[in-house]
């Protein structure tokens, strides 16, 4: 079973014990070779104290010294005359003394290894004495060690896995109760979220799982809210353009004039779903990176006088005056003119149509080495729930505003594209019954931009 708490865990305790075994192997060896260097020269010391011993008695003393040592200490013993002949041993058989003073025999009798040093004695009649240690001396203790070190390894292995549990469960959880989250969104359950419980990644993770539900579950509605309104755009004009196309065809017009009225209502409407499809083109080619921008040297404010002429006649229309308040001197920006135009178009008719005897302004000037570019009215406002969402897509405040001013939803989504396209940010202010204010901010051309 794949899951990650196996994984996660596995890996940690094969760690564990690629660590702990050959630490144990390391421990057991050094503490053996300590046993044997401590073997050979406790063995050493033994041999020239003997030596010193059999330099100061009398001959016939040896073989009680030999037989004492026998009995009370598993250690032999072997005297030599200066000729290298062995005057007394405990048994040893067939150990000729070597060039060396120092090393291990094996006893061919009962193959029990020695580990053996020799001392010379100061005496005319005895040569050397050797002292035989068997190498298992200290195996018992070595053993006792190797138990303590098996059981601590037992210990630090439960420890380990006991806290690998815990740490595990700890990492597996919220990635399990993620993965579960994940596939409800799968099955388009948005109404998902995962506790956050901490503040590392995982934390975090968990955070931006719960954000993506919501977003996608704002986008879901927002796309359902979207073709509801696009659909009954459509059905709109097309029921006018079908019912007037019949009305033409079967001549249910009484003159003329009546007719042309017909005419001019279908060409209206024709016009109003074009415009919705070309809008929804353009969007979709800004958003995909596949719009093309001829960008150069802008000065903003021949841009706004050309806009602000060609809304005045509306906003006469509507008993609105226009005021433009730009800043002397201003330096150009790098934009395209005519994608320019259209923003400060699409924001300008906007203030306009919805400002009724009100008062719209533009304010253009120079902060922080960006022109800032403030188009306000004295309209109706945007209510604060709907503030955040209205440069969205498929986010529309007022459901009926574009069968009243004629609007498709998706003129300011145009407008933030086109903004950022050029480098530019855009932010709306409201107060609902009071006005708007659009802030538009774009970087001036910087020595060598063409």
């Amino acid at each position: 079973m794949n899951r990650i708490f196996y994984k996660l865990g596995g890996s940690i305790m094969i760690l564990f014990l690629i660590v702990l075994l050959p630490l144990g192997y390391v421990m057991v060896q050094i503490f053996t070779n300590y046993n044997e260097a401590h073997l050979y020269e406790d063995t050493e010391e033994m041999a020239s104290h003997y030596a010193t011993i059999l330099a100061e008695v009398a001959n016939p003393d040896i073989e009680p010294l030999i037989q004492s040592m026998d009995q009370e200490t598993p250690r032999k013993i072997m005297i030599t005359d200066p000729s290298g002949n062995v005057v007394e041993d405990c048994g040893i058989s067939g150990f000729h003394p070597p060039e060396h003073d120092i090393g291990t025999f094996t006893d061919p009798n009962d193959q029990q290894e020695y580990i053996y040093a020799g001392e010379q004695v100061e005496d005319d009649d005895i040569g050397e004495v050797f002292v035989f240690s068997p190498s298992d001396l200290m195996d018992q203790s070595a053993i006792q060690v190797q138990h303590a070190l098996f059981l601590s390894g037992i210990g630090a292995f439960l420890l380990a896995f006991g806290f690998t549990f815990i740490i595990s469960r700890q990492f597996s959880n919220p990635l399990q109760m993620m993965e579960g989250a994940a596939n409800q969104m799968a099955r388009g359950e948005l109404d998902v979220e995962v506790p956050v419980k901490t503040r590392d990644e995982v934390g975090l993770l968990s955070h931006s799982m719960n954000e993506l539900a919501r977003e996608l579950k704002r986008y879901r509605n927002n796309r359902q809210a979207f073709f509801s309104n696009v659909s009954h755009e459509l059905r709109t004009p097309l029921s006018y353009i079908q019912g007037y196309g019949d009305a033409l065809k079967k001549r249910l017009y009484q003159d003329e004039t009546e007719k042309q009225q017909f005419i001019d209502i279908i060409h209206e409407e024709v016009h109003r779903v074009n415009r919705m499809i070309h809008d929804l083109f353009e969007l979709s080619r800004m958003e995909e990176g596949r719009f093309p921008l001829n960008l150069e040297l802008v000065y903003i404010r021949d841009i706004i006088r050309h806009t602000n002429t060609k809304v005045a006649t509306e906003a006469k229309k509507k008993n609105t005056s226009l005021t433009v308040d730009i800043e002397e001197e201003l330096p150009p920006i790098v934009a395209d003119s005519f994608r320019l135009e259209q923003i400060f178009t699409n924001l300008l008719q906007n203030a306009v149509s919805y400002t009724e005897n009100g008062h719209v302004w533009i304010e253009v000037s120079l902060k922080e080495g960006n022109i800032e570019v403030k188009i306000s009215d004295t309209g109706r406002g945007i209510a604060a729930e709907d503030l955040p969402y209205i440069f969205e897509r498929f986010y529309r405040g007022e459901k009926s505003r574009a069968r009243d001013f004629g609007g498709t939803g998706l003129g300011l989504a145009i407008v933030k594209q086109l903004t950022e396209l050029q480098y530019g940010s855009i932010q709306a202010e409201s107060v609902p019954g009071k006005g708007t204010t659009f802030v538009l901010q774009f970087p001036e051309a910087k020595e060598g931009d063409e």
